[in-house]
């Protein structure tokens, strides 16, 4: 006997096809999770290389340099962008830094004069770095080393002789929800060293006692 030929019936293919749509749809939301992830973590690293990046530039040059940001509208979405700003100082000797023009005003506005400009970081919208904007690091020849000066209110100013900025006040923030429902917590902490006017940082979902990071 000759056995029987026997195909699929549309049921058991409409449950394969289901199951690969599943699958499918599984597949792409871990991978684009995993992109997500990748970019968030490559930001948060170049973040920490501009901020190295500033103090140095600040060492080397005796003027004041400040974390400064810059929202563009590209193609119909705002696009926040991050880089440092060496300020100007306004007299040929370099003792009155920044220029006056730069306490209430970005590079390039007002009157305010940058020396240098700094490569820009593309900000990912899940992170918030306006905590950190107006961060600066102010020339000291005397000592030898810059000096760390918290950000103002409305994150333009360097103030000399300013005291160094709590860990509560330099924050990087992560949204843990959706771009329609955001849920902000703090990501990443920054603390100051008041002798080299280093900055460290601190991961939250490892220290999650640190202050800042409640």
């Amino acid at each position: 006997m000759r056995p029987r030929n026997r195909g699929m019936t549309l049921l058991e293919v409409m449950v394969v096809v289901a199951l690969v749509g599943l699958f499918a749809t599984l597949s792409v939301s871990s991978f684009q999770g995993m992109t997500e992830r990748q970019r968030l973590s490559a930001a948060q690293r170049e973040l920490v290389l501009m901020m190295q990046e500033a103090r140095q530039k600040a060492r080397a040059t005796h003027q004041p340099v400040r974390l400064g940001t810059r929202v563009m509208d590209e193609q119909g979405v705002q696009v926040t962008r991050m880089r440092w700003e060496a300020l100007a100082c306004s007299d040929a000797w370099g003792t009155v830094c920044p220029m006056p023009a730069c306490q209430e005003n970005a590079c390039g506005v007002g009157g305010c004069e940058c020396a240098e400009l700094g490569p820009e970081l593309v900000i990912p919208p899940k992170l918030d770095v306006e905590l950190l904007v107006g961060l600066c690091w102010l020339g000291n020849p005397s000592a030898g080393a810059p000096v760390v000066a918290p950000p103002a209110p409305g994150g333009r100013v360097c103030e000399q002789n300013a005291p160094l900025p709590p860990t509560e006040r330099l924050i990087l923030l992560r949204n843990r929800g959706t771009l329609e429902a955001p849920d902000w917590k703090p990501e990443l902490v920054f603390q100051a060293d008041g002798l080299t006017a280093a900055i460290r940082p601190l991961d939250c979902d490892k220290h999650a006692s640190t202050p800042g990071c409640q």
